[in-house]
């Protein structure tokens, strides 16, 4: 329609930038992203081409596929008892089919144009991973953290640790036969690698790992596969032993404690406990323990009080004892007069060992929360063991046809207090993985349709050799089994626009050779 108005490519420039707004929007705005997709939807419309846009749906198996998925939602209102919520899980699984729908209908088969949509995307996670690395370090702004993993300003830490990820393999690939890129974009790569691992989100540093090993594994696999089967089972073994590791136990032989002081320079008794061992010192948490001296000289020290509350909500006195307990300091009015005014706010803070920085210290957070899980409230891993249990419990009971599109919170709710769930009422949430959330929601169809979906994908993008492709489903796969990552706006538009990108016709290879 605008071709005539304005030139025959009007609804192709049209189109390339309101695509480019949603991949500039990602980490940025939900309101950009709702406007770019209606942009592009009402762009197609006006642009009219109803027969061409035919061809291409009937052409591409793995599009009916993500038909049938969302048209499960809109049926499931028949066996639902919750039709506001599932109206409203309709409504936010809109980008989903949405755009999809309009780059199968209307591809981006210019190469540029595709250079375009992820330069924009690069541009918007360089900035905003800059932007908020910065304000952590209080360079920019004046921006109150109670979590390192509130860095992320713009977006859920967990659904940019995803974004970060994607970029990570898009600078990869658009290195490759380019040798102006190959500076900038391993620097640009170190710089989103460092971003994923201090940022401590375990979920983006899997996602991020998964490209790493995704994207060797492919270069191998389309040259030597006997040698890339090898690889994979060594990778799979390395990434086994994190899991063996965090599920040690943590123990020390009393024996070797056999000559621990009773008291302390007070003349005040010691307590010497055994139970808790610390995952960084490999020592017990609870030995020169003084609690009526730890009490007295942290009162002088600190404005919150040894019974209080860390800005993070945590105990003062158990974040008291573990911090010493990683500095090698007793637990008494000794240890406690040589914290220096860091250490104090630290603890103020929240802060149980003086190595916060960086992947290890969450991962020995992990640890000693899996030692020692008597309470899951507040631990998020301790919490998504209850929610996959519930979660799995809920799926076997409604195993066909699930419970419906609207009734999979209240399903839960039910369930949390029939088994008197042990989860306060703020931590009783979903399932925390997208493959249980399909089956509680829509049965066992409902599951195989949407795995139906992914190996589609992932066969059609193997056939082209697409590896930027095989990348993305790599991201989205591994976030999967962590998150209900379809279940927010920017994690369904960032699933179906680089869905939607990667489901190109065979015949426009040559259109993505750059990037795939």
């Amino acid at each position: 329609m605008l071709n005539r108005f304005f030139g025959n490519n009007t609804h192709t420039y049209l189109h390339l930038l309101g695509i480019s707004g949603i991949a500039f929007a990602l980490p940025w705005s939900k309101v950009m992203m709702s406007i770019s997709m209606m942009f592009v939807v009402l762009n197609l419309i006006l642009e009219g081409n109803y027969r061409s846009y035919w061809e291409q749906f009937k052409s591409n198996r793995v599009f009916w596929l993500i038909v049938a998925v969302y048209t499960l939602n809109i049926l499931g209102i028949l066996w639902s008892s919750n039709i506001d919520e599932a109206l409203h899980s309709i409504k936010q699984q809109l980008p989903f089919i949405a755009i999809p729908t309009v780059l199968v209908a209307k591809p981006i088969s210019n190469k540029k144009h595709l250079e375009i949509v992820f330069m924009t995307f690069l541009a918007a996670m360089l900035v905003t991973s800059v932007y908020n690395f910065l304000s952590y370090q209080h360079i920019i702004g004046d921006h109150f953290y109670n979590d390192i993993r509130g860095m992320s300003l713009t977006s859920s830490h967990i659904r940019y640790g995803l974004l970060i990820a994607m970029a990570g393999a898009i600078t990869l690939v658009c290195s490759e036969n380019n040798r102006k890129r190959i500076i900038p974009s391993m620097i640009l790569l170190a710089w989103f690698a460092f971003y994923t691992f201090y940022s401590q989100v375990i979920s983006g540093v899997i996602s991020f790992a998964a490209v790493l090993s995704v994207y060797a594994l492919c270069h191998i696999w389309f040259r030597r596969k006997k040698l890339a089967i090898l690889m994979g089972v060594g990778l799979l073994l390395i990434a086994i032993l994190p899991l063996i590791w965090l599920f040690q136990p943590l123990k020390v032989d009393p024996a070797d404690y056999s000559s621990l002081p009773k008291t302390t320079a007070q003349g005040n008794p010691y307590e010497h406990n055994f139970t808790f061992v610390d995952s960084e010192t490999k020592e017990p948490v609870l030995i020169y323990l003084c609690e009526e001296e730890l009490e007295n000289e942290w009162n002088q020290r600190s404005g919150i009080p040894y019974l209080g509350k860390t800005i993070q909500g945590n105990s003062i006195s158990h974040t008291l004892i573990r911090y010493l307990a990683s500095k090698h300091l007793t637990r008494d009015a000794a240890g406690v007069k040589k914290l220096t005014q860091q250490d104090i706010e630290n603890i103020e803070f929240g802060r149980t060992s003086i190595h916060y920085s960086g992947l290890m210290p969450r991962m020995h957070a992990l640890r000693f929360e899996l030692n020692y899980a008597e309470n899951p409230n507040g631990h998020s891993l301790l919490q998504r063991f209850e929610y996959w249990k519930a979660g799995f419990s809920l799926a076997t009971s409604n195993w066909l046809i699930g419970v419906g599109s609207g009734d999979v919170q209240d399903a839960f709710n039910d369930h949390y207090t029939i088994s008197n769930s042990p989860l306060t009422e703020e931590n009783r949430r979903r399932a925390h993985n997208q493959f249980l959330t399909y089956w509680i929601s829509f049965g066992i169809i409902g599951l195989a349709l949407f795995i139906g979906l992914l190996v589609l994908f992932i066969r059609f993008n193997y056939q082209r050799k697409s590896i930027l492709g095989l990348l993305f489903i790599s991201i989205v796969i591994a976030s999967f089994f962590m998150e209900d990552t379809l279940e927010t706006q920017t994690g369904v538009t960032f699933f179906g626009l680089f869905l939607g990108i990667f489901l190109a016709p065979i015949s426009q290879k040559s259109a993505s050779n750059s990037v795939d």
